[in-house]
């Protein structure tokens, strides 16, 4: 089964050259922990909450002047659209990631798909499983 169901269409990128404040108060208007950092329409790396902390606000850099890609992972890893989610999370559990930015053939930037999206699938279709079983047997 393809991403294009889980993923989200929404994508939190902005470009290299954002500073960390302006990261931080992007993801806090989005409500996400995470920006994809991008060049045109190309994924090339990501900040988290967790880095403008550690990279920023704990070593006492000015979050104000630093860009987001002194700070970003790069090169970021990322999943095609077709990857299954019994894919992904094994690529989630061999990275150490929660989420990956989602790339069409062209390598373009289509999507983000998060552990969360995932439980929250696996949550439904086993709601689905149980209804389906409660009718079959009748309770």
């Amino acid at each position: 089964m393809s991403l294009k169901p889980l993923m989200s269409k929404i994508i939190t990128s902005l470009p290299a050259r954002a500073t960390a404040l302006d990261a931080a108060k992007f993801m806090t208007d989005m409500n996400v922990g995470s920006v994809i950092v991008v060049e045109g329409d190309k994924p090339v790396g990501i900040v988290t909450d967790r880095d403008i902390m550690t990279k920023v606000i704990i070593e006492g850099r000015n979050p104000q002047t630093v860009t987001i890609r002194d700070i970003m992972t790069s090169p970021v890893i990322t999943v095609s659209v077709e990857k299954s989610i019994f894919d992904v999370t094994k690529l989630m559990r061999k990275y150490k990631v929660r989420r990956f930015p989602v790339v069409d053939a062209e390598g373009k930037i289509v999507g983000v798909v998060t552990l969360s999206d995932i439980l929250v699938f696996i949550g439904q279709e086993m709601k689905n499983i149980a209804t389906t079983l409660k009718v079959r047997l009748g309770k």
